[in-house]
């Protein structure tokens, strides 16, 4: 589905709620989501948007940028 190193960078910067870092993985999920064929990848790739959207609105005080 995609590479390790990738995932674990998201997983980073969930983890340490890093904006830029976020910025970067939302971006990249949300190109892997839009090139997903396969249903599974695409629930995958969602699951993870969501996890970052509820980091940053955590982050900016339930303000999504």
């Amino acid at each position: 589905m995609t590479r390790f190193k990738e995932l674990k960078r998201i997983e980073a910067a969930i983890e340490h709620k890093n904006q830029k870092e976020l910025d970067w993985a939302l971006w990249y999920c949300q190109e892997r989501l839009s090139s997903a064929a396969m249903k599974q990848h695409q629930k995958h790739w969602s699951k993870i948007i969501a996890k970052i959207n509820d980091t940053q609105d955590e982050i900016n005080g339930g303000k999504n940028t």
